[in-house]
């Protein structure tokens, strides 16, 4: 690859500093609303894998620009070798060394915003059969994160060859066997993720406007795992190669940490925007689908009393309340508490409308039957005189 022009590098620094502003924003909004549900000093495991990510995210976005601001890396053609000077020579040597600086910023990046989302497959699973899955998921994502740090290290041996210009192994210029490992890992982590959460999409009753926010989510997703596989097109395909990768290496890291902090500031985005409470539907005008059973029957204000007792679950998806379900584990049916459904519960951020699993209980009691023989008795046992 021949040496990086300013224009590339304007035009470079200009995309990645927006993008990088979008995606702090999508951070600073998250804790914004994770605080004002928890409290500073109840922050949970996920919200400290953000801040790693976070920190790791804003050191990509400036060795990328390093690189694009410089006169590039020690991937040269045989031309780019023969009209080195000392010059360049130092320019070359530096981005190489940034280049390598930027692809742990992103591994590390990516793999915390991998391990949050993990995080919050696990409490929403909580109590149901995926939750086997997304525990397997998760070894296969800290076994990728150990294979693909590995393999940064030891392809190229010694480290000091990444930067060497012009530098005696291939590997230490291309990364090639890295891009691979790190690309295969990666990108079917990627897809495991969406084969888990789509099932449970699919499962759930919402209404549309509700079920296309899902898929702007899932969508995401997708969008996430295409970037990474143009960043390998761009890294790996000899025809191809060139610095356009490290736009869609931010492109990936940026959509990355968005779809990661989006579900957990969806209550905040309703309170600050009125027009997303109305569109998406809110817990008052969807009160009706709350009221079952007769806990809440117009004819029966008390269910009756017996021996046959009926448990029935439906589940329902809410859109207006996933914040709370990945907040607070789930909990078993035998921890229900009933109370009216006209209650409120009171919270600080309005996480009882954010997007939660529901789970209806409808019991039915019947009266037991007992034999006459027991009535009478009762009946001559209350106008007996008491002694």
């Amino acid at each position: 690859m021949s040496s990086l022009g300013p224009e590339f590098g304007r035009g470079f620094a200009k995309e990645t500093w927006t993008l990088y502003a979008v995606g702090m924003l999508g951070v600073v909004l998250r804790f914004v609303a994770r605080i004002r549900r928890l409290g500073i000093r109840n922050l949970q495991v996920d919200d400290y894998l953000m801040v790693f990510a976070a920190v790791w995210y804003t050191l990509l976005c400036v060795a990328l620009n390093q690189v694009a601001s410089g006169g590039g890396s020690n991937l040269m053609t045989d031309d780019d070798i023969r009209n080195l000077t000392p010059a360049i020579k130092a320019e070359r040597e530096k981005g190489s060394k940034w280049v390598y600086v930027s692809e742990h910023s992103f591994v590390l990046a990516v793999w915390a915003m991998k391990g949050c989302m993990l995080v919050i497959y696990a409490r929403i699973t909580e109590g149901l059969r995926q939750r086997k899955w997304v525990n397997y998921l998760a070894g296969y994502v800290v076994a990728g994160f150990v294979a693909v740090e590995l393999t940064l290290f030891l392809i190229c041996r010694p480290l000091s060859n990444y930067w060497a210009v012009p530098t005696p192994n291939y590997q230490c210029s291309s990364y090639q066997y890295y891009e691979i490992v790190q690309g295969c890992i990666s990108i079917t982590s990627d897809i495991f993720m969406l084969l888990i959460g789509l099932p449970l999409l699919m499962q759930v009753r919402v209404q549309l406007q509700q079920k296309l926010i899902l898929l702007l989510l899932f969508g995401m997703g997708i969008f996430v795992i295409v970037a990474a596989l143009l960043t390998k097109v761009y890294c790996l395909v000899p025809s191809l190669i060139s610095y356009v990768y490290m736009n869609w290496y931010f492109r990936e890291a940026t959509v990355a940490i968005l779809v990661t902090n989006l579900p957990l500031i969806w209550s905040l985005l309703r309170d600050v925007f009125p027009a997303l409470r109305s569109w998406t539907g809110s817990k008052r005008a969807t009160g009706d689908r709350y009221r079952t059973g007769p806990w809440n029957s117009k004819t029966s204000a008390y269910p009756r009393y017996g021996t046959q007792t009926q448990l029935q679950s439906n589940t329902d998806f809410d859109m207006d309340s996933y914040h709370r379900s990945i907040v607070t584990p789930h909990k078993t049916v035998s921890d229900v508490s009933y109370q009216p459904s006209d209650e409120r519960e009171p919270s600080d951020d309005g996480s009882e409308r954010a997007l939660r699993i529901r789970q209806d209980v409808t019991v039915t009691v019947e009266r037991e039957s007992r034999p006459p023989e027991y009535w009478e008795r009762a009946k001559i046992s209350r106008h007996d005189p008491q002694p």
